[in-house]
């Protein structure tokens, strides 16, 4: 399974693909926010089968450290290495049956099969060097908004808060409406409760970024925010909008490329989504290294989004002049 177009070759893995630890760490370093690709949970109960078998595996080449490390690593890690599918599972059939049974897999796709026995599929060693080559961070983005929803998918179904970073993002826009709406499907049911726009005052409403006088006030954003949006947001779930005043001193903060941010891991889109479809990709989307995702989390989820809680400031990081945060929920 894998994020978005971005990996051509998808990847599901038997829950008891694993013979020894190694494997498991190798996994980690295969899948996950910062690799952009991740595994389905299928069954649902993926994640509880495999820490089932992770008893059963012998821990004698590891010593107390390493084991002390390891078991933290995945307790951290491993739900994040997966994203929860629906595809069909009947119960009196064995997982390979399953497999077969979805339709969903190419020929080009790799499939896992039980450590101890994978026939008629391959084992994880077999397949960890062809999962490796099939690694890609960075993809060809046509800026449309499934595109962007499918890329996200994973991180936001696995994050509390999903947060739009656009400083051209203008939230009454059919485009961004369109994208909202989907979005609140996606989240429905899900781990996440909360979708949080970031972007500056004067891209509401579609008035001239250049004349202030026009821009919309507060409180006709707020007005519009509700009007669209309030009935609309699933229950227990909010919408939140976080309008930002940039500092434009030279070390200042300041709004550039577009980001779908979560606490866990982010993707860098560039230029966002955009109204016209285009038939070539104008640039690449990207998955966000771990050493840029903590500056964007600081920037953003800790600078932005509890700006009024007035946090203690990291020395280095880039903090708005000031937030003004809407929020509309049921």
């Amino acid at each position: 399974m894998t994020s978005s177009k971005n990996n051509a070759v998808a990847v599901v893995v038997n829950p008891r693909f694993a013979i020894e630890w190694r494997d498991i760490d190798d996994f980690l370093g295969e899948f996950g926010p910062y690799n952009g690709r991740y595994v389905a949970r299928y069954p649902q109960a993926w994640l509880v089968e495999l820490k089932s078998q992770l008893d059963e595996i012998s821990t004698e080449e590891l010593s107390p450290i390493e084991r002390h490390r390891l078991k933290q690593k995945i307790s951290r890690e491993i739900n994040l290495c997966t994203t929860p599918v629906n595809w069909s599972w009947e119960a009196g059939r064995s997982w390979e049956a399953n497999v077969d049974a979805t339709a969903v897999l190419s020929e080009e796709s790799i499939v896992i099969g039980n450590g101890l026995d994978p026939h008629p599929y391959s084992s994880w060693p077999q397949s960890v060097h062809r999962i490796k080559a099939t690694r890609r961070r960075s993809w060809a983005f046509h800026g449309m908004i499934k595109e962007y929803l499918d890329s996200s998918r994973p991180l936001i179904l696995n994050s509390p808060a999903a947060y739009l970073v656009d400083g051209y993002l203008d939230p009454f826009s059919q485009d961004s409406e369109n994208l909202l709406l989907s979005m609140f499907e996606m989240i429905k049911g899900s781990r996440c409760y909360s979708v949080e726009l970031i972007t500056r005052q004067s891209s509401c409403g579609n008035r001239d970024k250049l004349d202030k006088k026009s821009w919309m006030t507060n409180d006709e954003i707020e007005a519009s925010l509700r009007k669209i949006y309030e009935s609309r947001v699933p229950l227990d779930r909010s919408l939140r909008l976080h309008l930002v005043e940039e500092d434009r001193s030279q070390d200042g903060f300041r709004m550039h490329d577009r980001f779908l941010l979560t606490r866990y891991g982010a993707i860098n889109f560039g230029h966002g989504f955009l109204v016209l479809n285009q038939r070539q990709p104008q640039m690449n989307a990207h998955v966000v290294d771990h050493e840029h995702h903590k500056i964007l989390k600081n920037t953003y989820i800790d600078g932005v989004s509890r700006h009024e809680e007035e946090i203690p400031r990291i020395l280095g990081v880039a903090y708005p002049m000031s937030v003004q945060t809407l929020e509309v929920s049921r």
